[in-house]
């Protein structure tokens, strides 16, 4: 979750997504593209964005590995590893905390906070549950440093495999399954509002599940677009999430919820699939959708599906295929392909 300001301004923005109408943003700008490069590797894909234009992801080194970066001004930084060879960011907050997994030396994934001297804090290293789990990731963190990840078990079949933990106050507390068997975790805001998913069976991250809205101890389901997964991605503080939910047929489609409803975003002309990962303070989200040229990254604003493609220089050499979030500003960041390379990339206006 990026660039947080006040709930009655996000929420104004919302009546106007579901209204069809302009968004707070008015008509959407033609973008510069900027290729983020690697880490000495072939590949790099970003997944998230600061208000200060901070991004993050991760790229093959020139080892072969796989390194969570962060990229200030420019200059892409290796944030390292725990100890093992692989390293993974997921989310960046206004304040600059960078968190996501790890690698240890024994080859299990430890969740981690990156610190401001670049340092990661393996977070698993204050609770026996995290550490001895085998697989413990942070997902997301807001502006109060408040962090939500989630670990998996090895444990009998019956038993739940993935619990949910929050870290704040200096410790990390245990948040269950939302009332399934297994519970996963996908963003949190400033105001403590978090949103994730259960199954009621083990391996909800791709076993029939459903999304919910946690307010306090109060969970709330998100709904469904006809199908039998809901997956939230991100929320803002007016509680507006997005994700994507499997329609009747089958097929994914991007969502927004708000106001507790949830609306079908709808895919690109000629699409049967689409996916929101990011949504910022006037509504606008970001994601990715199928089309009759194949996967492209798009911006979901004022009722519509718009193909970034169409709003990048011709000629740039740039197929935009994934965009994974977007802050107040407009920036948005994401992954396609130039010179047959796949590359992060940063859009400004």
């Amino acid at each position: 979750m990026n660039g947080l300001r006040f709930r009655s301004v996000a929420a104004a923005a919302a009546l106007t997504l579901f209204l069809g109408v302009a968004s707070t943003h008015g008509q959407t700008a033609g973008y510069q593209v900027i290729d983020l490069g690697t880490l000495g590797g072939s590949r790099s894909s970003a997944v998230g964005i600061n208000g200060r234009g901070d991004v993050i992801g991760n790229s093959e080194t020139a080892d072969g590995d796989t390194h969570a970066f962060h990229v200030v001004n420019g200059t892409m930084n290796d944030l390292g590893t725990l100890g093992g060879k692989n390293s993974h960011a997921a989310a960046i907050s206004n304040t600059g905390l960078i968190v996501g997994r790890s690698q240890a030396a024994d080859g299990s994934y430890r969740s981690f906070v990156s610190l401001s001297d670049g340092q990661l804090w393996d977070l698993s290293s204050l609770d026996n549950r995290l550490k001895h789990a085998g697989f413990a990731t942070s997902v997301a963190v807001n502006s109060l440093g408040h962090v939500v990840g989630y670990i998996q078990t090895h444990t009998d079949h019956k038993a739940a495999r993935s619990r949910v933990f929050i870290y704040k106050d200096l410790k990390i507390t245990d948040l269950g399954t939302f009332g399934g068997e297994d519970g996963v975790v996908a963003g949190i805001n400033d105001v403590g509002q978090i949103v994730g998913y259960f199954g009621r069976e083990p391996h909800a991250d791709y076993a029939d599940h459903r999304g919910v809205l946690m307010t306090g101890n109060v969970v709330t389901p998100l709904g469904s677009l006809g199908g039998r997964m809901t997956t939230p991605t991100d929320i803002n503080n007016a509680g507006q999430a997005v994700g994507f939910a499997q329609v009747q047929g089958g097929e994914d489609h991007a969502f927004l919820y708000a106001n507790g409803k949830i609306a079908d975003l709808g895919t690109l002309s000629g699409g049967t699939q689409s996916f929101a990962y990011g949504i910022n303070v006037s509504g606008q989200a970001v994601g990715s959708s199928d089309s009759t040229q194949g996967q492209r990254a798009v911006l979901f604003e004022g009722g519509k599906v718009i193909d970034l493609n169409t709003l990048i220089p011709s000629g740039s050499g740039w197929v935009l295929t994934e965009a994974k979030d977007i802050n107040d500003a407009g920036l948005i960041t994401g992954t396609g392909i130039v010179n047959g390379q796949q590359r992060a990339f940063l859009l400004k206006p």
